[in-house]
Order: structure tokens, then sequence, then C-alpha cells
């Protein structure tokens, strides 16, 4: 043919069958003992307020010396000290003993203590402010929402909880945060054929399976992987969802199968493992029956599907690719020609995808593309042959588009 094959106008996703490689405050304080009585009353030591909040030293009933001095000059007891920012209390400390603070959100320091009236009451002992210990923090709670789109959905504890915030210490070590995140259980691997694609934590391949339907936010994927097929095809359950880098938790839902069990999905795509591949890059269910492939992580912009024994081509989201009888094939000195216009055209649109990839079970040689003589545009052609999808198929496998003015679903 001479129209342009995919080689020259695509960036060519999947080519052959991979080998084996690969989270106080102070209660009521009680008030400090008086002092005792003496003549000659010395100066209180100084109280060293606790760190975290203000705690009042204890203070003095008025004493027959006078008004109350400063660091214990007269040696009576002084107006009640405060601890300030220095965490020192007040000036004189001949208050009686102050309570030390117990561990508290707001402590304050002891209540008032009465100061002798001649007092020989020696100095306040040194009143620790309270610390407030940091809360602990919590590890991220799983959720448990099933949402209504199944194409993002999620199975009950499927997305991981979040590592706790470290609480906030006082003047004491602060709290402990919450425990870390657990490894990835959804990775990439890379192959130089079809790029990267999904694995388990161990490196253990993902696949799809052309006989299932994809599912959107309308319509629920379907699995028809059941009975003896599942023990081949193990599903890849739908748990706890934790990502690698690079793969987006958007493409990522549910399927809530029949036995009751959750199973993961990628694009709609129900994912599976296969029973054969026990080691880190084995993909030896690529193209079983040209209809299991690994879970590329950009999937394919053409499948091959099934439904019973017959085998068709669909687009990336499952939807039925269509041929016309009414065209006309291209050849090695000539384009395809489509001759669908019109009215045509309100129902089948000419296909055409960027980036354009096919699964390895289908030869890249085989498509190719053209530039559409009515209205323009460009268009792919597979065998030859223009490809269109059908706007009256509404879901992944309706074929509403096969006998309408000769059209029928491209075969692979």
């Amino acid at each position: 043919m001479s129209f342009k094959s995919t080689q020259d106008v695509f960036v060519l996703g999947s080519s052959i069958l991979l080998g084996f490689v690969a989270s106080l405050q102070l209660t009521g304080c009680s008030d400090g003992p008086p002092g005792l009585q003496g003549t000659a009353g010395t100066g209180g030591g100084f109280a060293q307020g606790g760190t975290d909040s203000v705690p009042e030293g204890g203070s003095a009933d008025a004493s027959e010396a006078g008004s109350p001095s400063k660091a214990g000059a007269s040696g009576k007891a002084g107006a009640p000290g405060k601890a300030g920012a220095s965490g020192k209390a007040g000036d004189n400390g001949e208050a009686g003993d102050a309570a030390s603070g117990a561990p508290a959100s707001e402590p304050e320091g002891g209540s008032t203590a009465s100061g002798g009236t001649s007092g020989n009451g020696s100095g306040g002992t040194i009143a620790s402010g309270g610390t407030t210990a940091g809360t602990t923090g919590q590890g991220g709670s799983a959720e448990a929402v099933i949402a209504e789109c199944m194409f993002h959905s999620d199975a009950p504890m499927i997305t991981a909880g979040a590592g706790g915030t470290s609480g906030a210490g006082g003047s004491s070590t602060g709290g402990t945060g919450g425990a870390a995140g657990a490894a990835a259980n959804i990775t990439l691997q890379v192959s130089p054929f079809v790029g990267n694609y999904l694995a388990d934590s161990t490196g253990r391949t993902l696949y799809t399976y052309g006989a299932d339907l994809p599912g959107d936010c309308q319509t629920p994927p379907v699995s028809t992987c059941v009975t003896d097929c599942l023990l081949s095809w193990p599903i890849f359950p739908a748990g706890t969802r934790i990502l690698a880098a690079g793969l987006d938790d958007a493409a990522f839902g549910a399927l809530h199968r029949d036995d009751g069990s959750w199973q993961a999905t990628y694009y709609g795509w129900p994912i599976y493992y296969y029973k054969s591949d026990l080691l880190l890059g084995q993909v030896a269910g690529q193209g079983k029956g040209k209809t299991w492939h690994v879970a590329q992580q950009k999937p394919p912009a053409v499948m091959i599907m099934k439904v019973g024994s017959a085998k068709y081509l669909g687009d990336a989201a499952g939807h039925t690719l269509y041929v016309s009888a009414a065209d006309q094939a291209g050849t090695s000195s000539a384009d395809p020609v489509s001759n669908c216009a019109g009215t045509c055209l309100a129902t089948f649109e000419p296909f055409h995808e960027k980036n354009f990839s096919v699964v390895t079970s289908l030869l890249i040689s085989d498509f190719g593309s053209f530039v559409r003589k009515a209205k323009g545009g460009l268009q792919v052609a597979y065998k030859g042959l223009p490809l269109y999808r059908a706007a009256t198929d509404l879901k992944a496998g309706d074929m509403t588009g096969i006998g309408s003015s000769g059209f029928t679903a491209a075969v692979p």
C-alpha cells in the first residue's frame, strides 16, 4: 500500500511476545505550706517556672516588715511572683513550696501559699512547670467507600491510609508521628517490547482478557473468566491499593464478582495473574489465545476481543471497530478510499488515535493511516480497509453497527 504505515506516524507500542525476564491541665494544685515563724526571714531562692506556660509562684500575706521587697532584701515575703518567659518565679521566694506541675496541656504553677508573718520561712522550692506532651500522630484511616463510577471505584479498604501527623510537642518531647505508608503493591515493570506494564509488589505480571468487557461510569465491568478459567488466571484482588510512581489512581477501580470477592480493574478492564508466572519479569501468559495480554501502563489503541469463539477488533475502551464493504481497500500503489459520507458519518466515526499501538498478537505493519478525501482528517486502516466506531455503541461489547450499510466488525 502506498498509504503511510504506523511506523511513520505512530509511536510503536507493542510488537512481540516477551520472554522470561525479568502513620494536664494541672489539676487543682494544693496550697504550698505556710512559712515557719522566726525573727529574721531570709530571701527565698528564685523559683524556676515551667517552660511551657506561665506557672504561678506562691504569694505571701502582708508581713509586719512592710511593703513587699525585691530579691528578698528585707527577707519578707513579697507579692506573688509569677514566672515570666524566662522561666523564673517572682522576686521573692519565701512562699511555701510550690507544687510541681504535672503534665498537662496548659499547666499552671502551684497555687498561692501564705508566707510567715515574721517569716523565717524557707524560700519556695523550684516549681516545675507542666510539660505538654505532643499528641501521637495517628496513621491515616482507610476508606471504605464504594464509588458510583465503576471505571474508578473503591472496594472496602481499597485506599491506603496516610501516615499520621506528628504531635506538637510542649516543653518535653513531642508526639510520635504516624506510621509510614507501606510499599507499593501495584508496581511498574519495563519491557523493551511493550514499555511499562503492571505487576504486583513482587514483580509478578498482571494481565487483561479480551473476552471481558471494561466498565465505565455508567456500566460496571464484566469478567467472563469463571470456574476453570480462574484456575489458570487467578484474579488480582482489590484490597489496599498502594501505587508506584507513574500510576494514576483514577485509572483503577474494582469489580464485585458473583462469588462476593473484589477484583481490581485498570481502565475498566479486570486484571489477573497467570499461574505459570512465578518469577520477576515472567510473561508466560502474553498472547495466550490472542486474547490475554500484559496490562500495559498505556493501554493499546487496538485490542483483540472475543465473544463466544469469535474474535474481533476493539479499541482501548472495548468499543467495536468496524469496516465497510463499500470502501475501497488500499494497495501498494493507492491509498484506501472511504465512501462513508453524509448520513453515514452521523453513525460511523472514522477511527484514529494518537500515539498508536496495538496488542502484541497483532502486527503493527497491518495498520496504516491515510488522509480522508471527504472533510479531510486522518483515518486508520487495517489490512487496507478504513476502520470506524459506531455512535450507537454505548458501551463495551455493543455491535449495533453490524449489518448497517454493509458494515461488519473488523476481525484479526
